[in-house]
């Protein structure tokens, strides 16, 4: 009988702990908002293992749908589905949305607010005058993040229609490669528009209903044929509240010389915003946040993009994100710094490109004299920076990006550090010209120089470095400059690897390559005694490990039988391993490897 009640306060007290959990009050990390809102985002609309997710509890069962709504985008496309492409048929939408009763709640509280919309080629079924009414009208009001991709638009007063009077809620708007083919108005009259600005803007002023305040992001990519069908003045008038803007491939004919109209555009995108801050209402376009033109052309720029000068310096907003591609030439520099002087109060973010083929570096645009204090994170892709004397123009920085503009970044690296825009970069490249050699950038680094010999980057959290390999002196010399890293790009062999054990054992996430660290090193052995030496067991909060390829040996970098069993099974926090080299381990071992960390 006593047995019986221990046993029965047991279940007792097990119920009540699960009950606990489901309440969130020990903060199950299955219950936590946040790890809700990621796993639901993830998860398409046709995912086979959403009936699975649902299964985890009540609360996930309860909550799933709604949430999986709200997050989730929905791709709708206008033809036949491609195999690789999970979307929903236009046709078989509006038949779910014309049923009686709404029987899959999407019109009702568990609505989609984001969807995707794309074509098949020569489908305008988007703007037609029957999408008006069949899904406009229905599903018009309920979204908040639209993308248009790869649609024919024929008729652009239906687009007007559509942005300015159909999606009343819309806080995010992306339109990607779609073709325009019956412009608003004309080149001609584009440039008489900008005889008498203050007229034109006076004329395009929108009454108080047409203006939409929630719209705050807007990205535009010009990868498809013919001009943006609606006027730019017309078009900022009624979304005065944009905060972010991203313009992207602006369209090159096969030789490589601009399309003269395909440049108007832009020039016209400029001239527009500054005309609805100088002439439109108060406030209009004032909150200017970020303006991203990395990927403008698909070619690396050779000049300084001088519409970025016109936009930064002239807008009444305080840029505090900023992404550029600079320009490989040699007047980058009076130009750049123009740019980040009249920012360096406000910015918070910046990411600056530069085509691998410059003979110098632009590094003199951070001196120490034009502090930066805001800045938190700052992401140098291409010849930029000879060495790090640049940092104490960053006392606050957090995040550090240095890449070379020529090394791959790879994109399924679990812990990613490439958040920017980099899908083009790759593209960027100019046929025929050579890249320039390879930039050291901590070899060419003497930590006792004036500038770093008392520096310390206190908040400093990510180091991410493109190509160099590190001896045990510069590891050290950068442990001492930031020593509270949390996630740690570097190339690596036996020796700092050990300092790195032993100096940044608050490290969560590291990626080594070139990774030329060895059994030896992984395990801190000395005379075939393992552990002697800081390991890869002293990373006591390490959750992801990435291990690339080697520098030059070929023998190193190779995981053996030993260093995987005692070594990267024993880290007792890792979660995410990744390696580039077949370990040299019997195949049981590499099944057990990927069984574990599944690649």
């Amino acid at each position: 009988m006593k047995r019986a009640n221990i046993n029965a306060d047991g279940v007792a007290e097990q119920k009540k702990k699960f009950q606990r959990l489901v309440d969130g009050d020990d903060k199950n990390p299955l219950m936590i908002d946040l790890v809700m809102k990621r796993v639901f985002s993830f998860i398409p609309f046709n995912g086979k293992d959403f009936k699975n997710y649902r299964l985890v509890c009540h609360l996930w069962l309860k909550d799933s749908l709604p949430r999986w709504r709200k997050e989730a985008w929905l791709h709708v496309r206008d033809g036949l589905r491609r195999q690789d492409n999970p979307s929903l048929i236009l046709k078989d939408f509006l038949q779910m949305l014309n049923m009686p009763d709404d029987p899959h709640g999407l019109l009702g509280e568990k609505k989609f607010h984001k969807y995707k919309l794309s074509s098949a080629p020569g489908r305008t079924g988007f703007f037609s005058e029957s999408s008006m009414t069949q899904f406009w009208d229905k599903v018009g009001a309920s979204i908040t993040h639209l993308k248009i991709m790869d649609t024919i638009v024929l008729h652009n007063n239906l687009l007007a229609r559509v942005l300015f009077e159909m999606t009343p809620n819309l806080a995010f708007l992306s339109l990607g490669r779609n073709v325009y083919e019956e412009p608003q108005y004309r080149s001609i009259e584009d440039l008489e528009y900008f005889q008498d600005v203050q007229r034109t803007v006076e004329v395009m002023k929108p009454n108080l209903s047409e203006v939409q305040n929630n719209l705050t992001h807007f990205e535009i990519n010009w990868g498809g044929i013919g001009r943006f069908g609606i006027n730019w003045i017309y078009f900022f008038l009624r979304f005065p509240n944009i905060k972010s803007l991203k313009m992207q491939e602006i369209y090159e004919n096969a030789d490589g010389q601009d399309n003269v109209l395909m440049l108007l555009e832009p020039f016209l995108f400029e001239k527009s915003i500054r005309a609805v801050q100088e002439f439109g209402e108060q406030g209009c376009l004032s909150k200017l946040e970020h303006f991203d033109i990395l990927n403008l052309k698909l070619t690396a720029n050779k000049e300084f993009p001088h519409r970025a000068i016109r936009i930064s310096l002239t807008t009444p907003a305080l840029l505090t994100s900023l992404s550029l591609d600079v320009g490989w030439g040699k007047d980058s520099v009076p130009l750049l710094s123009a740019v980040l002087g009249h920012c360096q109060d406000t910015l918070k973010k910046l990411l600056l490109y530069r085509g691998p083929y410059a003979q110098k570096s632009v590094s003199n645009i951070f001196l120490p004299r034009s502090l930066m204090p805001d800045l938190v994170e700052l992401r140098l892709i291409g010849p930029i920076v000879e060495n790090l004397y640049f940092l104490s123009t960053f006392p606050n920085l957090k995040t550090l990006v240095i890449f070379d503009g020529q090394t791959q970044i790879e994109t399924e690296v679990l812990h990613s550090y490439v958040e920017f825009t980099l899908q083009q970069l790759s593209q960027k490249e100019i046929p025929g010209k050579a890249f320039t050699d390879k930039i050291n950038v901590i070899a060419n680094t003497d930590f006792t120089n004036s500038r770093l010999r008392r520096l310390e980057m206190a908040h400093m959290r990510e180091f991410i470095v493109g190509h160099e390999l590190c001896n045990r002196e510069q590891v050290k010399n950068l442990r001492k400059l930031m020593p509270a890293l949390t996630k740690l790009r570097l190339g690596l062999g036996n020796s700092g690897f050990q300092v790195v054990c032993e100096k940044w054992n608050k490290l969560r996430h590291l990626d080594i390559e070139p990774f030329d660290v060895d059994e030896d090193g992984i395990l801190g052995m000395e005379n075939d005694e393992k552990y002697r030496h800081s390991n890869l067991t002293d990373l006591k909060e390490l959750t992801t490990l990435r291990m690339g390829i080697h520098s030059t040996d070929s023998e190193k970098g190779r995981l053996t039988n030993a260093s995987i069993i005692d070594g990267i099974f024993v880290a007792e926090s890792l979660r995410n391993v990744s390696f580039q080299r077949v370990p040299k381990a019997c195949k049981t071992v590499r099944e057990m490897l990927n069984s574990k960390f599944p690649q």
